[in-house]
């Protein structure tokens, strides 16, 4: 349980420094919380899907790192795998006999 936690706080964080890290790096001149705003005169639908699709490969990187985080840290604290992952030389010796 403390290590989801821990890898959960630790990928929201990478997830949102990535996801205005890729808007700042598409869109220098605009600040990302403008393009919510719908009030606002700099306000766009290209910077909407921008913003998506920055969001998407974010959440996407942070989910992939939260899982990895997760598993070495089950392998260091128990020297084993955890529930449910394979040894990938055991499956592959299995696909081959």
């Amino acid at each position: 349980m403390l290590e989801t936690t821990i890898t959960g706080m630790f990928t929201a964080f990478v997830a949102q420094k990535l996801i205005r890290g890729l808007f700042q790096t598409f869109r220098k001149d605009k600040a990302a919380a403008e393009v919510f705003d719908p009030n606002s005169s700099r306000f766009s639908w290209p910077d909407v899907v921008l913003w998506a699709a920055a969001g998407g490969i974010g959440l996407g990187i942070a989910k992939v790192t939260s899982a990895r985080v997760a598993t070495l840290g089950w392998e260091v604290v128990t020297s084993t795998l955890p529930p449910g992952v394979e040894d990938q030389s055991a499956a592959l010796r299995r696909a081959e006999a």
